[in-house]
């Protein structure tokens, strides 16, 4: 399912020839509620692990050396399943994603759609080359020839690119081995008082890209800035 993000209050989606740019609707909060429960699920199982493996090392358990070694091997299986179907998930969306951009170079933009640049530099964009102009279209800036109205060329994506149109990519992998007692679940606006605004005071590195830190229950945590959810613990805060 290819996602979509609003741009200067609309983005929007090529459609067949004779048709305009129309938008397509938001899946943030379905995002965050998949998230949230493929980490649950990981944390849930690790929880009941740990406490089994507890109780199974108490004198009387009855649990015999062999035994807990078995259950240990299924315990990895199971942490393995759930992992690979996360893996799978993000790779469907990995190639839904590769092939939204390859189909670029067949989409219309008519000139009259909102989806056209026309304050170029805005973005730090060169003059377009004569006969055409600039669009942007699913989180990319495009060039469009005038008379055919179709795209012609996508144009690399800069670090001063706007990030807030870009479409979803594929949800953050649950942390298996979290230290801390799991990632918080709970949404970090980046204009929290949370958020860490000079990471480097902290001898933190920079945030990569799409992601900022917030400190959460005593924890320095990575939070997706896309669905604002946490997606790494760095370490006690």
């Amino acid at each position: 399912m290819l996602k979509a993000f609003p741009f200067a209050g609309l983005l929007f989606v090529a459609m067949p020839a004779h048709a305009q740019l129309e938008p397509l609707p938001r899946f943030d909060a379905l995002d965050r509620q998949l998230q949230m429960e493929d980490q649950r699920q990981l944390d849930h199982f690790e929880s009941a692990r740990q406490r089994e493996r507890y109780l199974n090392s108490l004198p009387g358990s009855g649990v015999s050396v062999a035994e807990q070694a078995m259950r240990d091997m299924d315990d990895r299986r199971e942490r393995d399943r759930l992992r690979l179907k996360a893996e799978q998930d993000r790779q469907s969306v990995a190639r839904e994603r590769m092939l939204a951009e390859a189909s670029l170079l067949n989409r219309r933009v008519p000139a009259t759609s909102t989806a056209v640049v026309t304050t170029p530099e805005r973005y730090i964009l060169p003059p377009a080359p004569a006969g055409q102009f600039y669009a942007r279209v699913d989180g990319r800036f495009v060039l469009v020839d005038r008379t055919s109205e179709l795209v012609t060329g996508v144009l690399p994506v800069q670090p001063t690119d706007p990030t807030v149109d870009v479409p979803a990519g594929p949800r953050p992998l649950p942390d298996p081995h979290s230290a801390y007692g799991g990632l918080p679940m709970r949404r970090v606006s980046p204009t929290s008082a949370l958020v860490i605004h000079d990471p480097a005071n902290l001898a933190l590195p920079s945030a990569p890209n799409g992601q900022f830190y917030a400190r959460i229950e005593g924890r320095i945590v990575l939070v997706d800035a896309r669905t604002e959810l946490p997606v790494k613990v760095v370490r006690a805060g």
